[in-house]
């Protein structure tokens, strides 16, 4: 299951967070790897309607830059492959609408980091213990406001890879 992400475009200033870049992106999986959609279907976005705000100007001017942040408490079914090792991505496919930069803080079950629309991210590498998996990420969205027409959806996702 895909979680959307709505939002609005605001004409607000909003302090600039920062969140520690961690994981590692990855553009597309190894070949030879097998790799599987997983279930994300536990998983609860607290505030999925997101009305963005402007960031502040910097020394170069205005920017256009808008930005949100939401609470995720993510949930991954990985019953499937208990006792195996694997690698757990977070995906963020690319829209028809403008590129989206999404940064995040965990609660240390999985990997603090970022990535942009049609990207992955690494965020968990080691066995696989547990049936489920969860943790709270703190996600924090930007996008370019001269690229944003209108409401947009986002849909992240979870797959992970397991080697041959």
């Amino acid at each position: 299951m895909m979680h959307r992400f709505t939002f609005a475009l605001a004409c607000c200033l909003s302090a600039a967070l920062t969140a520690p870049a961690l994981a590692q992106t990855v553009a597309a999986p190894d070949p030879g790897v097998r790799t599987f959609r997983v279930d994300d279907s536990g998983t609860v976005v607290l505030d999925p309607f997101l009305e963005m705000q402007w960031q502040p100007s910097g020394p170069a001017g205005a920017s256009n830059i808008v930005s949100a942040s939401t609470r995720v408490s993510v949930q991954l079914n990985l019953a499937t492959w208990v006792g195996q090792v694997g690698r757990i991505y977070m995906t963020l496919p690319r829209s028809s609408g403008p590129t989206v930069r999404a940064s995040w803080r965990t609660g240390g079950g999985l990997l603090a980091g970022s990535l942009i629309s049609g990207e992955r991210a690494l965020v968990y590498s080691g066995p696989i213990g547990s049936p489920i998996l969860r943790d709270i990420i703190d996600l924090r969205l930007e996008v370019d406001s001269a690229r944003l027409a209108g409401p947009e959806s986002l849909s992240f996702g979870f797959e992970i890879e397991l080697a041959p």
